[in-house]
């Protein structure tokens, strides 16, 4: 006598074991990926900035509050507003040279050989750029030029007297381009 076997239950349980089997293994896979990407992205800092500028005492930043920097993990871009002469005016961006800012001990960040003198600019800091070295040719060299060797240098710059009461715009930005603080200062004399 042949007895017939009922494994009618086998196939639905093998079913739901193979389900929660592959359920496990994508959230496993979702958690790895999940978990790699928080560590390789970090945040772009953030910090409170301000500035004064005045053609007769030089540009003067306030770190007010935010995140600690390092001295070369940032850069510093000049550019006018739109209330800074013509179009072709507004359109310049120049990246601040380091070796012209110095903290608030006279201090200059950069030494001329090459080094950091000024390892941070934290809450509290204050960096300032000279007279000196606000002059367009140091400060933003890409405001001004001379169309010819014989013609007279034409200056965009923020100290050329024609931009008092006008601003222009103060962006700090990591190495990659990300916005850490932006603040508009305006031309005084």
């Amino acid at each position: 006598m042949m007895m017939a076997k009922d494994e009618s239950a086998v196939s639905p349980v093998v079913g739901v074991m193979l389900m929660l089997v592959v359920t496990v293994i994508i959230a496993a896979v979702v958690s790895a990926f999940a978990g790699g990407m928080a560590e390789t992205q970090s945040k772009t800092p953030q910090v409170t900035l301000n500035a004064k500028y005045a053609q007769s005492e030089g540009l003067t930043l306030y770190h007010e509050g935010g995140d600690t920097l390092g001295i070369g993990e940032f850069k510093l871009l000049l550019h006018p507003s739109s209330n800074y002469g013509s179009i072709e005016e507004q359109t310049y961006v120049d990246e601040i040279d380091p070796f012209l800012i110095e903290n608030g001990q006279g201090e200059m960040w950069y030494r001329d050989s090459g080094g950091r003198q000024i390892s941070r600019f934290g809450p509290g800091d204050i960096a300032y750029i000279s007279v000196e070295n606000c002059s367009t040719e140091k400060l933003t060299p890409d405001l001004g030029y001379k169309p010819s060797p014989r013609a007279p240098y034409i200056n965009y710059g923020i100290n050329n007297s024609k931009y008092i009461g006008s601003s222009f715009f103060l962006e700090m930005v990591t190495l990659d381009g990300k916005m850490i603080a932006k603040v508009e200062v305006p031309v005084r004399a």
